[in-house]
């Protein structure tokens, strides 16, 4: 079902829309601070258990920024958190504790525990905030019969996890994360295999993500158009650049328009 979006002026026929997840559909850093900081706080407990910590920064681990009380109130885009996949983060860590004195096995399973400890804590407290006028925007989706699907660098089952808890998992056809590809982020198989499970062509859908990886993602895709939302020189590949989801408008298209075009 087609269906007209509208942005900045720009109207554009598409059949899907594709989004990135995190700092796309919800907000970053309720979810991925709380699970950075006790990732972070836990691994520099342990490099400093080896008698070496005098040189570790602990915001350096993951690419964060901390206030006084040890919070996440920022990450840098082009950064680990943003964009590796949680194997990519436990390989990164576990080196931090290799080169400390740890043999690679022990590095990782102590990766590995602090890993589940700290997605023990998301789980019971589960900080999932949508973005500006997402859920608004789904719900018009919907009614205009597009489908819609999700591809992120996360694995697939903790974001449908995620998506639950925001209340917006039903809004997908399809939600595909890193393990399901063969390359991640920024190559174009993700947007591939989820047009193709959509029944869509790339040149018909729209991407819309939060970094330069997500714009590099749907341009080597072909997409009709990529989507930028939050802004920021990490968007300055993309298409079209949005603050809020309030900024697009989508119409059903009707089978007889379709017709007489």
């Amino acid at each position: 079902m087609a269906a007209i979006l509208q942005v900045n002026n720009r109207e554009m026929e598409i059949d899907a829309i594709l989004f990135d997840k995190d700092g796309t559909l919800l907000q970053f850093l309720p979810l991925w601070g709380t699970w950075a900081g006790i990732m972070t706080s836990l691994m520099t407990e342990s490099i400093q258990a080896l008698g070496r910590g005098a040189d570790v920064a602990p915001e350096s681990l993951l690419g964060i920024e901390m206030d006084e009380q040890k919070h996440v109130v920022g990450y840098d885009l082009g950064g680990p958190l943003s964009i590796a996949s949680i194997p990519e983060i436990e390989g990164a860590l576990a080196w931090q504790l290799y080169t400390r004195g740890l043999s690679w096995n022990q590095a990782m399973q102590r990766v590995r525990e602090i890993r589940a400890a700290a997605d023990e804590e998301v789980e019971r407290e589960r900080p999932t905030v949508p973005l500006p006028g997402l859920l608004p925007f789904l719900s018009r989706c919907m009614e205009a019969g597009l489908p819609l699907a999700v591809v992120t660098a996360d694995q697939t089952a903790e974001a449908a996890k995620h998506l639950q808890w925001l209340g917006a998992a039903d809004c997908f056809r399809v939600i595909m994360g890193r393990d399901q590809v063969i390359n991640g982020k920024p190559s174009p198989e993700i947007v591939y295999k989820a047009c193709n499970l959509l029944g869509v062509l790339p040149a018909r859908t729209v991407l819309i993500g939060d970094t330069a990886g997500d714009m590099q993602t749907g341009r080597q895709a072909g997409v009709g158009m990529t989507i930028g939302i939050g802004g920021g020189e990490a968007l300055e590949e993309a298409d079209m650049m949005i603050r809020s989801y309030d900024e697009l408008q989508i119409e059903r298209v009707e089978l007889s328009l379709l017709h007489d075009g």
